[in-house]
């Protein structure tokens, strides 16, 4: 008995230096940020009062907020779409072992592991106007006009980060769903294969099931990066032109340390955060209920 109590007490000493990490880097800086969300709290005046659920009424009455709402979900599926299809492609080619795969398994971890102000950095230069590479080559080829600029549009920005972003965030799929598939029993492949199924349905029925886990936990893992990404547009575009890549996370960044607005830009975390883990809620919900419906 007096060892069951010496060991716990141990797990508890060990866990305690994360504890206290976890409690002065996570969830006092969450509690002291809702709680400026309900004060009129900002750096060019010297009084400070708590006005309740103004800021909230307010930001959600402004067009701008949801105008950033509506760009941060775009840019966010767009990503997690885009890096989810070329992950789990990449890992499909993969894991059917071709000559050369060895190497390529090692070149694809080159965007991960890239900082994502480098990542950035990078984009920018390829797709620039004058001296990018990918778009030298776009004129070249006569696929577009002469003086074709990604930056000149809002679409076309948002597309051009887009792009920096899933090739950052692909590679995060592929060696996480490669890895799954690779403990798939053999004895279930080769069932398969003797029962005549072709290659869609032995995918359908075998690796998906088997790899669903891990595609719901990259997906969940992925959505959150991307929802709260902000390196990558704040260095290939910085929120232009006009504001049409200009998502949640930019303006928080805005209010806070280019207007002093520290009450707005607290509002606007706490909104976001609502608004991600809702998705998250009913993303889990629905793919419950879709597994129930099929069993």
């Amino acid at each position: 008995m007096l060892l069951n109590r010496k060991n716990k007490v141990t797990a508890y000493l060990l866990v305690l230096p994360a504890a206290i990490m976890l409690a002065v880097f996570v969830l006092y800086p969450m509690i002291l940020n809702i709680s400026l969300s309900f004060k009129d709290y900002s750096m060019l005046r010297t009084k400070t009062s708590q006005v309740g659920l103004k800021n909230y009424v307010t930001l959600l009455s402004d067009s701008r907020v949801w105008d950033g709402v509506r760009r941060t979900f775009v840019w966010t599926f767009i990503n997690v779409a885009g890096a989810l299809m070329i992950g789990l492609g990449a890992a499909l080619l993969l894991s059917s072992g071709f000559k050369g795969s060895n190497i390529i398994k090692s070149i694809v971890l080159v965007p991960w592991v890239l900082p994502s102000v480098i990542t950035g950095y990078i984009w920018a230069l390829m797709l620039q106007e004058d001296a990018g590479v990918i778009t030298y080559i776009l004129k070249n080829l006569k696929i577009v006009a002469s003086d074709f600029s990604w930056f000149r549009t809002g679409p076309l920005s948002m597309a051009s980060a887009i792009m920096a972003n899933i090739w950052r965030a692909f590679p995060f799929f592929t060696l996480m769903i490669f890895a799954k598939i690779n403990t798939i029993p053999s004895d279930q492949i080769e069932a398969a294969t003797l029962e005549g199924a072709s290659s869609w349905q032995l995918f359908r029925h075998v690796t998906f099931p088997f790899i669903r886990p891990t595609v719901y936990t990259c997906t969940y893992l992925c959505f959150i990066w991307s929802f709260n990404a902000f390196d990558i547009l704040k260095v290939m575009t910085n929120g232009g032109p006009a504001e049409m890549t200009t998502t949640m996370s930019i303006m928080v960044q805005r209010e806070a340390f280019q207007f002093f607005e520290i009450s707005n830009a607290s509002t606007m975390s706490v909104i976001m955060f609502v608004l991600m883990i809702s998705v998250i809620i009913v993303f889990t919900l629905v793919s419950k209920l879709v597994r129930r419906g099929r069993r």
